[in-house]
C-alpha cells in the first residue's frame, strides 16, 4: 500500500460516518466518537507519524499536520517544512508527492484516488457499511484511551490491510492514535494532538502556486 491510499483510509474514518443503520457490532465508544464528529466544525490538527518495514532497521519519524472543513475540503502535509501536501477541494485532488515532483492535478474518480474519495465525500461511510467490511472490537481500555481494533473481512482488502487500530479519548470525543498494519506488517501510526479551531484565509489553504 503506497503512502497516498493509506493517508486516505484515515481519513476515510474522519470523514462523515453517521447514517441510520444497525450498530449493534460496533463498540459503543466507536459510535460516541461518531456522534462526536458532526459538530466539530473547521479544524486543524497535529500529528506526529512513526513508520515501520521489514526493509528499515529504525522507525522512520516524521511531524504533519492536516485541515478539515466541515464542508468536506481537506489539506494534508507531512514534514517540517512539508515535503509532501495533499489537497481536496470539493472537486479535484491536488497532490504533491516531494518536494522535488512538481503538482498533480487529479479527478475524484482517477484510479489511485477513486474508492477512497467515495469516503471522502462521506459516500457509503456510514455504520452499514463500517460493519460490512470491518469487524470492531475492543482491545484495550484504561484511563488514558480505549483501543479499538478493525479487521477487514473482504479477502482482497486483507492481502493489503491486516488492522487497523484506533485510540479513542475517554471522553470519546477525541482521536489519540491511528495504527495502519499492512498486509507485509508494515506499520504505520500516527498520534494526534489536540484539533483547534481554523482561523485566517481558509480559503488560501486549498490554493497551490
Amino acid at each position: 500500500m503506497s503512502r497516498l491510499p493509506v493517508f486516505l483510509a484515515l481519513f476515510a474514518l474522519l470523514s462523515s460516518l453517521a447514517r441510520a443503520a444497525d450498530t449493534a457490532a460496533i463498540p459503543p465508544v466507536f459510535l460516541q466518537w461518531m456522534e462526536a464528529q458532526k459538530g466539530i466544525g473547521d479544524i486543524k490538527v497535529a500529528f506526529q507519524q512513526t513508520r515501520t518495514t521489514p526493509a528499515l532497521k529504525e522507525p522512520a519519524k516524521s511531524s504533519g499536520r492536516f485541515w478539515r472543513m466541515a464542508d468536506g475540503r481537506f489539506r494534508w502535509e507531512l514534514g517540517s517544512p512539508a515535503t509532501m501536501i495533499l489537497i481536496f477541494d470539493k472537486e479535484v485532488v491536488r497532490l504533491k508527492e516531494s518536494a522535488d515532483k512538481p503538482w498533480e492535478t487529479l479527478k475524484p474518480d482517477d484510479n489511485r484516488v477513486r474508492m477512497w474519495m467515495r469516503f471522502l465525500s462521506g459516500r457509503d461511510m456510514d455504520t452499514e457499511s463500517l460493519t460490512k467490511n470491518f469487524s470492531l472490537k475492543v482491545t484495550q481500555q484504561d484511563p488514558a484511551f480505549t483501543t479499538v481494533a478493525m479487521t477487514p473481512r473482504p479477502l482482497l482488502i486483507k492481502k493489503y490491510l491486516r488492522q487497523l487500530d484506533m485510540q479513542i479519548a475517554p471522553d470519546a470525543k477525541r482521536l489519540l492514535g491511528f495504527r495502519i498494519v499492512q498486509g507485509d506488517n508494515s506499520t504505520l501510526l500516527m498520534n494526534f494532538g489536540p484539533p483547534e479551531a481554523v482561523t485566517g484565509d481558509v480559503d488560501a489553504l486549498f490554493q497551490t502556486p
